[in-house]
This record gives structure tokens, sequence and C-alpha cells, in this order.
């Protein structure tokens, strides 16, 4: 899939910067470009609730974080997963992804994706290390605690349609 178009055109500041966003829908696994994905986070579903994670010094987020070097988009979900939040991820699928550009022209490529998802166990603290504790959220309340903007909106309306 090679979509041209994106789907939004957005921006956000960040750390003083401009940043411009271009967001592209994926419906289907095979579907998911051939990109060289820095990121992955998940709209999950607990029970109903939506994981958020926190941190010491910032906002509420996604659970995700960085791919490693040769790993897949799945392999980064679910180790993501067990490492912020000590759950596994049951089945997923793809809502879409975002580019980023930075004022210096550096481009990031982060993709989105929608879980069930199990508890393991209670949480045991981020491997990584930022990550303190998570709280599950009515998936209503995800985007005014996450502030993602119009891109947040449409990537809730899309995890809503999956998780039916």
């Amino acid at each position: 899939m090679n979509q041209q178009v994106p789907i939004i055109k957005s921006s956000f500041i960040y750390e003083g910067n401009q940043i411009l966003i271009d967001w592209f829908d994926v419906d289907n696994k095979d579907e998911i470009p051939d990109l060289p994905w820095q990121q992955i986070y998940v709209i999950g579903d607990v029970g109903g609730k939506v994981p958020l994670v926190y941190y010491a010094h910032s906002r509420e987020n996604l659970p995700g974080g960085h791919t490693e070097p040769g790993e897949t988009l799945e392999q980064t979900l679910c180790r993501e997963v067990q490492e912020e939040l000590n759950m596994r991820v049951i089945e997923w699928r793809p809502i879409g992804y975002q580019v980023l550009t930075n004022p210096d022209g550096k481009v990031d490529y982060q993709f989105r994706a929608v879980a069930k998802l199990e508890k393991l166990g209670e949480f045991m603290g981020d491997v990584g290390g930022s990550v303190i504790g998570y709280r599950l959220v009515d998936i209503d309340e995800v985007n005014q605690r996450i502030g993602y903007g119009d891109v947040g909106e449409h990537m809730i309306d899309r995890a809503k349609k999956c998780l039916k």
C-alpha cells in the first residue's frame, strides 16, 4: 500500500518547535506499508477500559514505544505492552500511522493499533524505567487526557469501530 494523500494534515508544538503531522488510515495488517517505523502505540481494551500510562514528569499517554532493531511492529507492540502494563496482547488491528516532520526536515514514522489486552498480574514497574504506573479510563476520556487533538479524535473513532 502506498497511500499518497493523508486523511488529516495537522501540527503541534513540541519543545518549542512546530511538528507537522500527516495521518494515514490502515484497515488491515496486509495493508501496512513497509516504512522505517520508529514507534508504535496502542489503544488497548481491558474489560472495556483503555489503559493510559503515566510518568513522573509528563502527561499520560498511550502505552507503546520505540521499535528495537530487527523487531516487527507486532513484536514491538507485544513487548511494550508487557513492559509498561504487565499485560499481553490477545489480538490487535492496525488503525493507522502518522508521519511527523520536524523543522529540520527529519521525518518520524509512528504506527497506531488497537488491541484486546489481558492482565498478566499487577504493574511491576517499566523495564525501560520511564512508566511509573497506569490507569484504566473510558475510551471517551482518552483524547482529553493525552491531548492528541484532531488526530487523537480520529484515532479514537477508528478504535471504537474496531472494538465493537
